[in-house]
């Protein structure tokens, strides 16, 4: 019992390291960007973007080197079900989500076209051309909005200036450290965990360790909500599946090929997709999310968190 404490401390320390260090991380990053003179839209569509999506990726990176492939791809589709159904439904819930669709049309339909190409590309393991392939989607991607800064609501928010390039710097070296223990620290309390309560790692992967390196995009969203910022709520979180499905895959896959276990696509797959189609109508002819639908949605992801465990997907 002591040693499944001392693994829950480790599981949470780990998330820990992962939200301040990607924090830091973007926090010197962008100021040092900044006193550099780039412009500030830049930086937010870049380092902060590729920032707060490190968690997710260092995870996933750290999970594949010790083959433990199934967290990987359980958080990366585990993360974008639980942005939208968990994080956008309690924003819903902080402050109805008023949503111009025609603001945000686009990208919902980039994020729609997105998810059926990753979907596509997963059907067998991720391998480097693959990986290739999604990486140059998702640079185009941020070229795209760079180029067009209007077209898609995305957050440019800064974080507050730092003048001190050696000290931009430091942050920037404690962030690195503190996403590369947390997340080896999160993937093996997991794994054990998962091992103990004999949990398929993929159940472990797209529930406790999905929220937990979501909660950049968590708390972002949520702070949007109640700044009444709803349009940029919503665009953080598109934007956020969409850097889950190509940075973070297809990073891996650069290096290492990923593997996917076929028994994502009888439910985790669905949902992820569903949710996405989902938001379509309510968007449209609801004009955003009010606290009903915020309510519906969260209820959709508690049902969908017991499905994993009291079915405990096992390989076919």
């Amino acid at each position: 019992m002591s040693e499944l404490l001392q693994q829950i401390f480790l599981f949470l320390i780990g998330i820990f390291l992962l939200y301040y260090g990607a924090e830091y991380l973007v926090r010197g990053g962008a100021n040092l960007a900044r006193n550099l003179g780039i412009r500030p839209m830049v930086i937010g569509l870049t380092i902060v973007a590729f920032g707060t999506s490190m968690p997710e990726f260092l995870v996933g990176t750290i999970a594949s080197i010790k083959g433990q492939s199934d967290i990987a791809i359980g958080n990366v589709v585990g993360s974008n079900v639980a942005n939208i159904a968990l994080i956008l439904g309690l924003s819903a819930l902080f402050s109805p989500l008023v949503i111009n669709y025609k603001m945000i049309r686009k990208e919902l339909i980039f994020l729609f076209i997105s998810t059926l190409i990753f979907i596509f590309f997963i059907r067998n393991d991720v391998v480097f051309y693959e990986g290739l392939i999604f990486v140059l989607i998702i640079f185009s991607y941020t070229v795209y909005l760079i180029m067009h800064p209007g077209d898609v609501p995305v957050s440019e928010e800064l974080p507050k200036k730092i003048n001190s390039n050696l000290l931009n710097i430091v942050f920037i070296v404690l962030g690195v450290i503190g996403l590369t223990f947390g997340s080896d620290w999160l993937v093996s309390s997991a794994v054990y965990m998962a091992q103990l309560l004999k949990i398929p790692d993929i159940v472990i992967g797209m529930t406790i360790v999905a929220v937990g390196t979501s909660l950049p995009e968590l708390a972002a969203s949520v702070i949007a909500a109640i700044k009444k910022e709803t349009d940029i709520s919503i665009g953080n979180i598109m934007g956020s599946n969409i850097f889950n499905m190509f940075f973070v895959i297809g990073g891996i896959g650069l290096f290492k090929t990923v593997p996917v276990n076929p028994v994502i696509f009888r439910f985790e797959i669905p949902v992820m997709l569903g949710l996405v189609i989902f938001l379509f109508p309510v968007i449209f002819f609801r004009k955003g999310i009010g606290r009903f639908y915020g309510a519906f949605m969260i209820i959709i992801y508690i049902v969908f968190t017991i499905y994993l465990y009291t079915t405990r997907h096992l390989p076919a």
